[in-house]
């Protein structure tokens, strides 16, 4: 949001401040400024509940329409997923690795009633491997404050 609402001042701004007159000025700001911003939180997704958008991998629609597919869930935690490396004691990182298993345990809760099945729980990331059907994919785009992205799990190598 910060490029495009430093673009809009660096526009705008000297054009309205330019004026001479202090009424001329105010009415020029409510009837350009104040749409201007309406259409620049609008454009952001502020004023349309995009704060918790996701990303669903076009993949993982297509092979959910086919049939159930192996995910990677990515859960949204608050506050923000930190490296453990980077939390600034042992508490921390305990208190991080409930909150990440809570989502967990919320997220499954949501799915309860569809087609999915626990592949893997992350300890310390806030991830999860699951087999989905497609109601469960619905119930994934459905779950905005609950989840990040949901990607194909694609293993990179083969065990033995």
């Amino acid at each position: 949001m910060l490029p495009i609402l430093s673009a809009v001042t660096r526009l705008f701004l000297p054009c309205l401040c330019s004026l001479p007159p202090v009424r001329k000025c105010r009415r020029t700001v409510h009837s350009v400024g104040l749409p201007l911003l309406f259409l620049l939180f609008l454009a952001q997704g502020v004023l349309v509940g995009d704060a918790f958008a996701q990303v669903i991998d076009p993949a993982v629609r297509t092979a959910a329409a086919a049939g159930p597919v192996r995910v990677i869930v990515e859960l949204r935690l608050t506050p923000a997923f930190t490296p453990e490396g980077e939390l600034p004691s042992p508490a921390a990182v305990e208190a991080q690795r409930r909150a990440i298993s809570q989502a967990q345990d919320d997220l499954i809760a949501s799915l309860a009633g569809t087609s999915f099945s626990v592949a893997r729980k992350f300890d310390g990331l806030p991830m999860m491997a699951l087999e989905i059907g497609a109601d469960a994919l619905a119930r994934l785009e459905a779950a905005g404050t609950l989840v990040t992205r949901v990607v194909p799990d694609a293993p990179r190598f083969r065990q033995p």
